[in-house]
């Protein structure tokens, strides 16, 4: 009786494997909750000194990236143009056509101007810079193919979004197009050149390094979440409840929607997609960047007394795509390796 007691898992047995199969998640809830209770540490002009901080965070993740993956694999995700091209059109085509849809809907049911506004930008923006690299990693997607999208849709984004907002909108801007690529060359670019040439003489130990990588870009990810939060907490943005209530309401149905119509349509036999590929795509074509999105919304209505109704859709849709993309992180890993068909390697 007692040998069977003990073959049997208990049940703090049970939830101490969750929670460690969950280290992410729990971790992101808790820096979502240190930055509300303790905005000022991560604030702008804080004792952290963000302005600094989050660009060498980005640069690092790069790093590591670009030293976690094999130069064979990160060539064979940059020919997968049919992946990038599904990805790309997705983000920046039909996610802005869907909203101009619902568009015509939610001015029936008398949405506040701004409100609309701000979501229709909201669509137009790109993916996210690093977040969605590191949460396809996580995720079990393909990393190579995360990374090349997030570069590319960065860049085209400095271009395609203010056409697309001021289709959409009607909102001329003029952009500092030079600048934001510049910074996006030293801080995606340049660390990803870098960490591939790192491989060279640090070969014999990529392998034995792939883990505690993993697990530094994880924890990387997790400071700049809790810095982008500690901003938003800290500005204590004035804005209505009902607004506040129904935005949030909206966004955490439409994400999860657009992830799951975007892991949909990616099993068309057609575009000939892994399931690790597929995963990459649900995350990089849902995700809009705050980085970009913010001083876009600054430059576009400045001045503009709504701009707090202006930024709430983009701030709400920025923490639903962070926690769903790490909650459903743990199942689409699974789902991945429960494939067969082998993979590529992240490293060789």
């Amino acid at each position: 009786m007692s040998i069977e007691a003990a073959a049997t898992p208990s049940r703090s047995d049970g939830v101490r494997a969750w929670c460690w199969r969950n280290w992410f998640l729990l971790a992101f809830i808790g820096c979502l909750a240190a930055a509300w209770v303790l905005p000022k540490i991560g604030a702008p002009r804080g004792p952290l000194h963000p302005e600094q901080l989050k660009p060498a965070i980005i640069f690092a993740i790069f790093l590591l990236c670009g030293f976690s993956l094999s130069t064979r694999v990160l060539g064979t995700a940059l020919i997968r143009l049919r992946v990038h091209a599904f990805i790309q059109a997705y983000s920046l085509a039909l996610i802005p056509l869907i909203f101009l849809l619902l568009d015509l809907i939610w001015t029936q049911v008398g949405m506040p101007t701004p409100l609309r506004h701000g979501l229709l930008l909201l669509a137009c923006l790109p993916t996210t810079i690093s977040t969605c690299v590191v949460q396809t990693r996580v995720a079990g997607g393909d990393e190579a193919v995360a990374l090349v999208n997030s570069t590319v849709g960065n860049l085209i984004g400095i271009v395609v979004t203010p056409l697309l907002v001021l289709a959409l909108t009607g909102r001329h801007t003029d952009l500092p197009t030079r600048s934001i690529a510049l910074q996006l060359g030293l801080m995606v670019v340049l660390p990803l050149i870098i960490g591939q040439v790192l491989r060279i003489p640090f070969a014999a130990l990529i392998t034995r390094l792939r883990k505690p990588a993993a697990v530094a870009t994880g924890w990387l990810l997790l400071l700049l979440i809790y810095l982008m939060f500690c901003d938003t907490f800290s500005s204590r943005v004035p804005m209505g409840g009902g607004a506040l209530v129904g935005v949030a309401a909206l966004v955490a149905v439409l994400y999860p929607l657009l992830m799951l119509l975007c892991l949909t349509l990616s099993s068309w036999r057609w575009l000939a997609m892994s399931r690790s590929e597929r995963v990459a795509a649900g995350i990089c074509s849902t995700q809009k960047t705050a980085a970009l999105g913010v001083p876009m919304l600054s430059i576009i209505f400045a001045g503009d007394p709504m701009l707090p109704l202006l930024t709430l859709p983009l701030l709400m849709y920025h923490f639903v795509q962070l926690l769903v993309a790490t909650a459903v992180g743990p199942s689409l890993k699974r789902w991945v390796e429960a494939v067969a068909r082998p993979q590529s390697p992240a490293c060789s």
